[in-house]
């Protein structure tokens, strides 16, 4: 225990150098270590259609919609802070062809040092789909 008393001050500039310098390989922090889920489903309805279902989703389960583009096909949103994660920032992507409407949908969370979500990724993952299942 004297040892990171002793050196807790190495041990917080060795930890702040490290990130520095992955921030500036990367020139962002998108990417890097920041605990995330992706998950993807084709859906059997028109493009028009589950674009407006993913907004009712997104609202249902309480995710702030930030950005919507119908024509680019992507949706953004967050969530609220909660025990589990200082909250997550959510991207829709949907691309209609004729198997039906490609939908995409990856959570990260939005402190971009947070290494482990606790499920929570995964779980607004599993939301999200669950009940546009249902308003389809």
């Amino acid at each position: 225990m004297n040892f990171l008393f002793n050196y807790s001050f190495e041990i917080a500039l060795g930890t702040f150098l490290i990130m520095w310098l992955i921030y500036r390989r990367n020139g962002t922090w998108q990417n890097t270590i920041t605990a995330q889920y992706q998950d993807k489903k084709i859906i059997q309805k028109r493009y028009k259609d589950v674009f407006r279902a993913v907004i009712g989703t997104l609202n249902y389960c309480d995710f702030a919609i930030q950005k919507k583009n119908y024509r680019e096909g992507y949706i953004t949103a967050r969530t609220s802070w909660t025990m589990k994660s200082f909250g997550e920032h959510i991207t829709i992507k949907m691309k209609g062809n004729t198997q039906g409407t490609h939908v995409v949908f990856h959570s990260r969370c939005k402190l971009e040092t947070q290494l482990f979500d606790w499920g929570k990724n995964k779980q607004n993952t599993q939301k999200f789909f669950k009940v546009l299942k249902v308003i389809l």
